[in-house]
């Protein structure tokens, strides 16, 4: 049986998707299991938590709800400054509504433990989802509703080195290379002509952009 383009592009999605994983999880493993790594029982800890769940991340067949305001929440991997410090993965997403924050404790006799706080959002995205898969879940459902004569706002919150830019503007590369063709506003730009060229040509829309950037505490923009 002939596999169509739309099924094609979702398992080339998933296969890169378990790639990073296992890549991800080789240079986890190699930080976790060293016994001389002063948060060696901490990891541990975390790594038998994880044992007890049952993971279902988000994947391109969930279906896409419908939410007057949706909150979303991404795990970015750990960089190579935090790995080449051995710092600890706090943060697991089980399923696709779920964050849980791993906090390490020590007790007055020194005895380490966890408190695993859970938290809910709408779409939860792991460190190995990309940006198309963010896109399909939190900016493309507002790009029709905007040529239905609704109005949509999306933006991202987060402290420096969350990750914004790397959602936003496109994946980096090596050397600080960056993809801008598969950014949130890349992608947002895309549909907008594309569905002004089709299902809404006989609307005689016109599209006008401007960019505004809040630094500093302070405002410019850009028509």
């Amino acid at each position: 049986m002939r596999k169509s383009n739309c099924v094609k592009e979702i398992e080339r999605i998933q296969q890169r998707r378990e790639e990073r994983r296992a890549a991800q999880r080789a240079v986890r493993d190699q930080v976790e299991l060293d016994p001389s790594n002063p948060s060696y029982e901490f990891h541990m800890m975390i790594n038998e938590y994880r044992s007890t769940l049952d993971y279902r991340p988000l994947t391109t067949t969930d279906p896409i709800e419908d939410h007057q305001i949706s909150v979303c929440v991404r795990k970015r991997p750990m960089n190579k400054k935090e790995l080449a410090r051995r710092e600890i993965d706090v943060i697991t997403v089980p399923n696709k509504q779920t964050v849980v924050v791993h906090e390490p404790k020590t007790k007055v006799d020194l005895t380490k433990y966890l408190e695993n706080q859970q938290f809910r959002f709408d779409y939860s995205f792991d460190d190995t989802s990309d940006n198309e898969l963010v896109y399909r879940y939190t900016a493309q459902p507002l790009v029709e509703c905007i040529f239905e004569r609704g109005m949509a706002t999306c933006f991202a919150y987060g402290q420096t080195g969350s990750g914004k830019t790397h959602t936003m503007g496109g994946e980096f590369h090596a050397r600080g290379q960056q993809n801008c063709t598969n950014g949130i506003y890349a992608l947002a730009a895309a549909d907008v002509f594309r569905l002004n060229a089709t299902k809404y040509r006989h609307e005689k829309l016109r599209v006008d952009a401007a960019f505004f950037e809040i630094y500093s505490g302070k405002v410019s923009m850009n028509d």
